[in-house]
């Protein structure tokens, strides 16, 4: 399996200058009184009067990328990748040694491809899709052992353990 990638152009509207020059000179003028580190001075508002999100470090740095780009009539292209992981990695997250982890590759329970020559490539979103299932079977099988022992006669079990105790004993 290999990383999906795609791209996606972007051209800049010349009817959209105007916009993207404010745009532009609002970040420039920020980042002129108070730096280039977005505290939580960036937001992203909607229509509404409380739709607002802020945007993140990483996040700003992009869009104002983008419109810098724009501004100066250059296209640009957005490319996602999907986050891969090694199998290391994927055995810390999924609390397995990586000899598992390789064997879960092996017998078709984890996704890996190898992009170079020799070392193999795990997408994170696989990865956690793993440790998802992995919690749910633990559940499943605590579940299921509980109702099992809910449903032994708890005097019988005494009866069994006090048995055992006993021989036990007798055989020191």
């Amino acid at each position: 399996m290999s990383a999906t990638a795609a791209t996606e152009v972007v051209s800049p509207a010349p009817s959209e200058a105007e916009e993207l020059a404010k745009v532009l000179s609002f970040i420039e003028a920020h980042e002129v009184r108070h730096g280039t580190s977005p505290e939580p001075d960036f937001f992203l508002a909607g229509a509404g009067e409380h739709d607002r999100v802020e945007l993140t470090e990483q996040l700003h740095a992009i869009l104002k990328q983008v419109v810098q780009a724009l501004s100066r009539g250059q296209s640009i292209s957005i490319l996602t990748r999907d986050q891969e992981v090694s199998t290391q990695q994927a055995a810390e997250i999924l609390g397995l040694s990586r000899p598992t982890v390789v064997r879960l590759i092996d017998e078709g329970e984890l996704r890996a491809h190898v992009p170079g020559a020799v070392r193999r490539k795990l997408r994170l979103a696989d990865v956690l899709a793993c440790r998802e299932e992995l919690r749910a079977r633990r559940n499943r099988f605590i579940t299921e052992s509980s109702a099992e022992y809910d449903d032994a006669d708890s005097d019988k079990a005494a009866a069994d353990v006090a048995a055992l105790l006993n021989e036990a004993r007798r055989r020191r």
